[in-house]
């Protein structure tokens, strides 16, 4: 009797969990409070009030750690329009997978754009240290390297292209050129990884 409930127990088991698989997870909106907060953390004083979002926001967690990756000024001032310098900022969850990097707008009154120890140039040199880590990587998300593979008996070259950016002697994930192979390979240089097999 238990040899024929099996597949049926199969069937129903399988499909259990590829229902639960479907559902849709739960996302929570950031919000321009959370934004202000991680500046103000990087020794900004900025207030929830002088960030606007560009799109609504989702994580998959209700307060993910947030890190700013770039910074520019937002050169929109011509019909005199704004009384105000703006920066674009692009944010990303510091853990990967809890969002997609996004952009905010933070907007510095004039009068206080010109003095040396404003929010403006703290922006300013907070774009400089983004850029700086930024030129620390030697290989960049996007670029195409070769990727050798070795062990006793065979030497292997494959195209692939960096998921992630990376430094010399750190292991980042790359693929192949059409995305079926993924590896996990240490960086040698800007064009070149390696990995034993």
């Amino acid at each position: 009797m238990t040899v024929r409930w099996m597949p049926v127990l199969f069937i129903v088991g399988t499909s259990l969990y590829g229902w639960g698989q479907s559902q849709p997870k739960q996302c929570f909106a950031l919000t321009v409070k959370q934004v202000a907060r991680t500046l103000s953390d990087k020794g900004m004083q900025i207030s929830f009030q002088q960030v606007s979002l560009l799109a609504k926001v989702v994580a998959t967690e209700p307060d993910p750690t947030l890190e700013v990756l770039s910074v520019e000024p937002v050169d929109d001032r011509s019909a005199g329009q704004h009384e105000e310098a703006r920066f674009r900022v692009k944010m990303g969850c510091h853990l990967r997978g809890r969002c997609l990097p996004f952009y905010a707008v933070v907007e510095v009154p004039e009068e206080i754009a010109g003095q040396a120890t404003n929010s403006s140039s703290a922006l300013g040199a907070l774009g400089n240290l983004v850029s700086k880590r930024n030129e620390a990587f030697t290989i960049r998300s996007g670029a195409h390297a070769r990727l050798v593979m070795d062990d006793a008996r065979a030497h292997i070259e494959v195209s692939v292209v960096s998921l992630e950016n990376g430094m010399t002697g750190q292991k980042i994930r790359v693929a192949s050129p059409d995305h079926k192979q993924i590896y996990v390979a240490e960086v040698v240089s800007a064009n070149l990884l390696k990995r034993s097999f």
